[in-house]
């Protein structure tokens, strides 16, 4: 076995094992994003859904090009070949749409933020139990503050703003305990971390990924060499 293609079958066995941690992290994600789907958009659920459907394509596009390996399939190389470019020309796409989207991306996350406080007291129970859960997780109020409750939804902080949900007035001061910082700087940071991890295994991939093609080709040209061509 010349070396080209030893190197290939490690290659398509790595990227298998790639496949599936593109699966894992993009499930992970999606059903991370998804507890705050409502008050901060789809934008890392679409992602987390693309991911993973990469994944799966890695999968089987893995298996495919190991049975054209073994059994020295001109075909079934051809094929593998052709679904890499399309991988790696989809992953390139998706950067540079992200990179360039970003910054609207961010607009939107504050946007959807503030359309969904007034849904908090019109009961809608989906937007009531991701502002609690973000409220209460990461002890904040609010999009930067507890007054905006006040000035957007036009009525009093929930009591998730106040630690273990009890707002009962201090006997100092009578004032309210809420929490002071706003939940605006937290859901930013959730929403950077995952699409950062996003990009961050896609692009690592995109790179593997032109080494494989590289040796693919290699092989495919020893085979057609050795077999003529098909």
């Amino acid at each position: 076995m010349r070396l080209h293609k030893l190197l290939f079958l490690i290659f398509l066995v790595v990227y298998f094992i790639a496949g599936l941690v593109l699966l894992i992290t993009g499930s992970v994600a999606h059903r991370q994003a998804s507890k705050y789907a409502e008050i901060t958009g789809s934008s890392i659920i679409s992602g987390a859904g693309f991911v993973i459907a990469i994944g799966v394509f890695i999968i089987v596009l893995s298996i495919l090009g190991l049975v054209g390996a073994i059994q020295n399939r001109l075909q079934l190389l051809q094929i593998f070949i052709g679904s890499l470019c399309v991988i790696i020309l989809l992953q390139l796409i998706a950067a540079i749409v992200g990179f360039t989207l970003r910054g609207k991306a961010d607009s939107q996350l504050r946007q959807r933020l503030t359309e969904s406080m007034p849904k908090y007291f019109q009961n809608d129970r989906n937007v009531v139990e991701e502002w609690d859960r973000l409220q209460q997780k990461w002890s904040c109020c609010g999009i930067n503050g507890p007054s905006d409750w006040n000035t957007t939804a036009k009525m009093a902080p929930p009591t998730s703003c106040c630690l273990n949900n009890v707002c009962t007035p201090l006997p100092t001061t009578g004032v309210l305990p809420y929490f002071n910082q706003g939940c605006y700087q937290y859901a930013h940071a959730l929403f950077y971390r995952y699409s950062a991890a996003l990009g961050g295994v896609s692009l690592f991939f995109f790179f593997v990924e032109i080494i494989g093609l590289i040796l693919a080709v290699i092989v495919l040209r020893d085979l057609k060499n050795n077999y003529g061509s098909v």
